[in-house]
Formats: structure tokens, C-alpha cells, sequence
């Protein structure tokens, strides 16, 4: 790959992944909250550390819950994720019994529900910037050294910086 290249949503072969750099990384069980975006509310711009991201009606929200309530469930850390890969990315969370904390206590009361990543990542941390078109921005944006890029279940690209990397997936 160059830095003058953008990397879009494409078939990989994992032999493909793997001569790149490319390593798979298994999920870290974590509970994370999440509801569909209602047609009221669509489309919905959310700002993600480097790009903007557009939810469209159908899509579902991701919120990462931390262990306090915040003003409003729009302080979250918040991701789309298209329908149709959170239904073969997700699964309900299953540990019981759940004692959600008040964070969750609020963002169930905006009509989210428990779930957790049950799929995991092709990913590696880039030596040089690369440009990325992501599924929900309507822009490529440009990563810059020491990110992690990550292709998901079809072939989709997004990053993450290192914490949240950590915090996802298992090294």
C-alpha cells in the first residue's frame, strides 16, 4: 500500500491480509450498549477522532459505557455500524446476571440494549500514513503512523489508536 492509494471495502483473502502485515486479533469480551438509529434522528453525524461519520436510519449505535452517567448519552464514545454487520459482528450479551452500572442504567433507558463484539479483526499497526475510505464517512481520511488499521468481517476498513485497540482486541 501506498500513502497515495485509498483503501476501500473489498474481498480479501487471508493470505492477501497476512502478506501485508495483516495479523488476526480476537475481541476482548466487553459489554458495549446499542440501539438503532430511528428514522427521526437519521441521518446523524458523529465525530470520531479523525473523520466524521454519517448513521443513516436502520443503522445501529455503538456506545462504549464507562462507569458513570454523562449529561446527555450524546457524551458517549459512539460508532455506526451498519446494520448488517453488527447482526454477524455482535451477539446479546450473555453473563449473568447483569448488574448494569449507571452509565448503562441510562443509556437502556434511550432504548439500548446489552451486547458484545463476538468477531474478530484482521489488523496491524501502520509503519507509515495511509489513506482509508471507511464504510461511514463520506470522505477518505489519512492515518498516520502508529495506527492501528483494521479490516472487518467484509473487508471494510477503520482504525483505532492504540488504547482503544488495547481495550478491543486481544495482543
Amino acid at each position: 500500500m501506498t500513502t497515495t492509494q485509498i483503501l476501500k471495502q473489498r474481498k480479501w483473502t487471508k493470505s492477501e491480509l497476512e502478506t501485508i502485515g495483516f495479523k488476526y486479533y480476537l475481541p476482548v469480551k466487553r459489554l458495549v450498549m446499542a440501539r438503532m438509529l430511528p428514522e427521526s434522528e437519521s441521518p446523524k453525524v458523529i465525530d470520531h477522532t479523525k473523520e466524521s461519520l454519517i448513521a443513516k436510519t436502520g443503522d445501529i449505535i455503538c456506545y462504549n459505557t464507562g462507569e458513570e452517567a454523562k449529561a446527555s448519552i450524546e457524551d458517549y464514545d459512539q460508532w455506526p455500524v451498519r446494520a448488517d454487520l453488527f447482526k454477524k459482528n455482535y451477539k446479546t450479551w450473555d453473563v449473568l446476571p447483569w448488574k448494569p452500572n449507571p452509565a448503562q442504567v441510562q443509556l437502556w433507558k434511550s432504548g439500548c440494549k446489552p451486547f458484545y463484539k463476538a468477531v474478530g479483526v484482521w489488523a496491524m499497526r501502520l509503519e507509515k500514513p495511509v489513506y482509508i475510505q471507511s464504510l461511514e464517512s463520506p470522505d477518505p481520511v489519512m492515518l498516520p503512523e502508529g495506527r492501528w488499521l483494521c479490516i472487518g468481517s467484509k473487508g471494510e476498513p477503520y482504525h483505532m489508536n492504540d488504547e482503544k485497540f488495547n481495550e478491543h482486541y486481544i495482543i
